[in-house]
């Protein structure tokens, strides 16, 4: 079979979509149809159901699906090999890390990355569920520690503190709490749905005052960002971690300080066959010394094997 042809079907596949495999490999639809019906006629099977709102693989398309992931995944190996032959850092890099993640520290590095290695050509996916490293959906993952995985690097690079916090507007117009149980008065901002989440216990702050018992939130949102926002507006308290860069300049002060809730460990994960891809290690290098020269609360330590 030829490479092109299964390319093709495996960018189809990805994308369930002609129309995005076209703009992605910069081919004709009907190129790409052509392509599809000659390797479904020499693999002697559909591999497509078409469907009102797209297409999805055949249970023949799912088998050959497998085993072309693995080609393209290999073929790009190869090619950070090939690059990384070279003196500077170059090629495409993959990164997947939590949405919120995403959305409330990294956007904020990646500028200055890209100006010290503007070869790079950097792409970040964030996603709100375990990454597939392993199959490379993405070079690097920003996430927990994965148990039993040994064909995985898995460096602890930071941790962060989750605390409590509520504007000065809403603490004047209700109050500083005093004690834990006053958190019943009060109005609590919680993550929706604590089940999507990637870090367990982010809702810890809602059974703060009474262990048996859930508070319900005055107001929730599936998003860091919204609820920093919330916060910040006055509608309530939030638990959020200690070392966002969003909280500086804020109107957000800390409500009781003497209670620390739940620590979050983030892990630079890549594939072993990572190890020693350049454009890899510089990356790694400048998240490390990103968190020791603007985040020093953050814990930043070597390989951690468990």
């Amino acid at each position: 079979m030829r490479w092109d042809k299964l390319k093709t079907f495996y960018y189809v596949a990805k994308f369930e979509s002609f129309t995005k495999t076209g703009q992605h490999l910069n081919i004709s639809q009907s190129a790409i149809s052509r392509q599809i019906i000659d390797l479904e006629y020499q693999v002697g099977h559909k591999l497509f159901k078409r469907l009102p709102k797209g297409l999805a693989l055949t249970r023949q398309g799912h088998l050959l699906f497998q085993n072309v992931e693995k080609m393209v995944a290999f073929s790009e190996l190869a090619l950070m090999q090939i690059q990384n032959e070279k003196s500077e850092p170059q090629g495409d890099l993959h990164i997947g890390a939590n949405v919120g993640l995403v959305d409330t520290w990294l956007y904020t590095l990646i500028p200055d990355f890209l100006k010290l290695y503007p070869k790079i050509n950097l792409s970040i996916f964030s996603k709100d569920g375990p990454l597939d490293v392993e199959s490379l959906e993405v070079d690097v993952a920003l996430q927990p520690y994965i148990q039993d995985q040994p064909e995985l690097i898995q460096n602890l690079l930071m941790r962060w503190h989750r605390r409590l916090y509520a504007s000065k507007d809403y603490l004047q117009e209700y109050g500083m709490p005093q004690t834990v149980k006053d958190l019943e008065q009060h109005r609590l901002i919680g993550f929706g749905s604590e089940k999507i989440h990637l870090f367990d216990n982010i809702n810890w702050h809602l059974k703060l005052s009474n262990k048996d018992k859930v508070q319900k939130p005055y107001l929730s949102a599936n998003s860091l960002r919204a609820l920093f926002h919330f916060g910040n507006s006055g509608f309530g308290i939030i638990s959020f971690s200690q070392e966002s860069p969003l909280l500086a300049g804020s109107r957000l002060v800390e409500v009781l300080p003497e209670i620390a809730g739940p620590s979050i460990d983030i892990y630079f994960t890549c594939p072993v066959q990572l190890k020693g891809i350049r454009k890899v290690e510089v990356f790694e290098e400048y998240l490390r010394a990103c968190v020791k020269n603007h985040h020093p609360q953050f814990l930043s330590a070597a390989s951690v094997g468990n």
